[in-house]
């Protein structure tokens, strides 16, 4: 150390005598403007700014904010106290864990997908305090055979554990800047803090990556059963502790969604009706997809395709339907039905005055068994539809298929059903008020008492898993295609519309006396009761 001083101090002093003697022999009134650049670049080279510009360290310490590195930190990267695990999210399951003394607020929910939207699960989990929310799918429910290699894609139609159901968690319909009206370039629109967006961060994963957190988590034993998946050797613990050898572990979740704007575009082609142009027989299906999306939404790309060259066919042969067929390609569905409700909010009063009905097709095969749920002015339309069509199985007919499915599980008859959300229909059933039919055939729950389809909105959505694993010569996208077609000329060329009028006054009766009976009917009453009040 002695030594190093002694040679700097050597080189500082030559350093010194260099710089005084250049400064004596150019010290004169003969001295050049060049030279004196060099003498002043010299003074630079030597000059200690650590000790001339001190003044810089305490000005660096005060304008550093913690504030400022705590907002940073909180965009970048969210971390919980905890992680709670919340069964399927549900109210239930928050209910649940308020009764059992775990408090969400502040940690990290971990749900399974199933029983409900996953919009639902992250709004429960916000309203309930929870920093963030991570959404994983449960082996029990997508890899019921085992999860194995040999048990799972390509294999089988089962999810494997790096398997990722992606979507939207947005609670609305259409573009969320603006809620009921359309959004067009010009249009008015709502700031991001004004939208109804979801105010935390959600994050879905595999089972495997799952696993990796569950297994770690202490707390409270799952309650039952129900609350416990089909990760084999994990107690399911609720948390929000860890257990005593990850006690020093903390779960970051770090998402990276950008909020960006782009201009996304529907595809609309009709057939023009050669008596009632002016009424209109719509089909539709949207194209965007989370990943190859091969069953959602490309087998019902496929059909739609399929059924307009059939028309364009009858066409060439000298057909021209009664009333006009509208064919429908629909853009960014995936974020929340938005070229469908932005394309019916322009159109509203058309629409609402000339559509006769509405038909879609978002999925058309990820299983074999035929559900069309719709407005009850459709069920039997189709229902007599269904006898035209071959079976896609071993059935006479799409009905007697239907019929057997139901015999077996101990129903006297097909059961119909009415629409919920969740694909482009909404905005043309709920909002226009136009009868509305949901054409697709899914999975068989004899069989497999499952959610939906194992490779749902994942990366194992693949044109191998439909072509070798659900549809293997494609009968499914047959029948889809023959039902659609029948359906679209059936209402295009009757005389009279062939609504079942009586349908529709008994369907409505029958909820309400199902709402009276199970009570339903009044905590219904009170939900909108205090919604009136929050809102006043």
């Amino acid at each position: 150390m002695v030594s190093q001083t002694v040679v700097l101090a050597a080189a500082a002093a030559a350093l010194g005598l260099l710089i005084g003697g250049l400064i004596g022999h150019f010290g004169t009134p003969t001295i050049s403007q060049e030279d004196k650049e060099k003498i002043r670049t010299m003074e630079r080279l030597v000059a200690d700014k650590w000790v001339t510009e001190e003044y810089l360290n305490k000005r660096i310490i005060d304008l550093v904010d913690p504030d400022k590195l705590r907002d940073n930190l909180n965009v970048s990267s969210e971390a919980g106290r905890g992680v709670v695990y919340v069964n399927f999210g549900r109210v239930e399951d928050f209910d649940k864990l308020e009764e059992l003394g775990v408090n969400v607020s502040g940690c990290i929910a971990i749900a399974r997908y199933g029983k409900i939207f996953r919009g639902n699960k992250l709004l429960h989990a916000q309203e309930r305090g929870a920093k963030g929310m991570i959404l994983f799918s449960d082996p029990g429910d997508v890899a019921q055979e085992g999860v194995a290699d040999d048990d799972v894609y390509p294999y089988t139609w089962w999810l494997p554990g790096t398997g990722m159901q992606r979507g939207t968690t947005y609670m609305g319909s259409g573009d969320p800047l603006t809620p009921g009206w359309s959004s067009t370039a010009n249009a008015y629109r709502l700031t991001m803090e004004d939208a109804d967006l979801p105010k935390i961060p959600c994050q879905p994963i595999g089972y495997d990556d799952a696993r990796v957190i569950l297994e770690k988590m202490g707390g409270m034993a799952a309650p039952d059963e129900a609350w416990k998946g089909g990760l084999d050797g994990l107690a399911y613990n609720l948390g929000p502790e860890l257990l005593d050898e990850y006690s020093g572990y903390t779960l970051h979740l770090d998402t990276h969604n950008t909020f960006q704007q782009y201009t996304s575009y529907n595809v609309i082609g009709t057939i023009k009706g050669e008596v009632e142009p002016d009424r209109y027989v719509l089909i539709g299906n949207h194209r965007d997809a989370w990943g190859f999306g091969a069953s959602d939404p490309s087998s019902g790309t496929a059909q739609i395709l399929e059924t307009a060259r059939v028309m364009g066919q009858l066409m060439a042969d000298g057909w021209r339907p009664r009333r006009t067929l509208v064919f429908c390609s629909w853009g960014a569905e995936e974020y929340g039905l938005i070229g469908s409700t932005e394309w019916v909010e322009e159109h509203v009063e058309k629409l609402q005055e000339r559509s006769v009905m509405y038909l879609n097709t978002d999925t058309c095969a990820s299983g074999p068994i035929l559900h069309v749920p719709g407005s009850p002015l459709l069920w039997d339309a189709i229902t007599d539809i269904t006898k035209m069509v071959p079976g896609v199985r071993q059935g006479p007919t799409v009905y007697d298929e239907l019929k057997d499915y139901y015999t077996a599980m101990n129903k006297t008859s097909i059961e119909m059903t009415t629409l919920g959300s969740g694909s482009d229909y909404a905005p043309f059933s709920f909002y226009c008020g136009i009868p509305c039919l949901d054409l697709w055939f899914r999975r068989d729950k004899n069989k497999n008492e499952i959610s939906i389809y194992p490779s749902y909105h994942t990366g194992y959505e693949t044109f191998y898993m439909v072509d070798h694993n659900v549809d293997p010569g494609f009968r499914i996208h047959q029948g889809c295609s023959r039902l659609a077609s029948l359906m679209l000329r059936f209402f295009a060329d009757s005389a009279l519309i062939p609504y079942s009028l009586e349908q529709l006054p008994k369907t409505i009766k029958e909820g309400i006396d199902s709402f009276k009976k199970n009570g339903k009917r009044d905590e219904l009453i009170k939900i909108y009761e205090n919604y009136g009040k929050f809102v006043l």
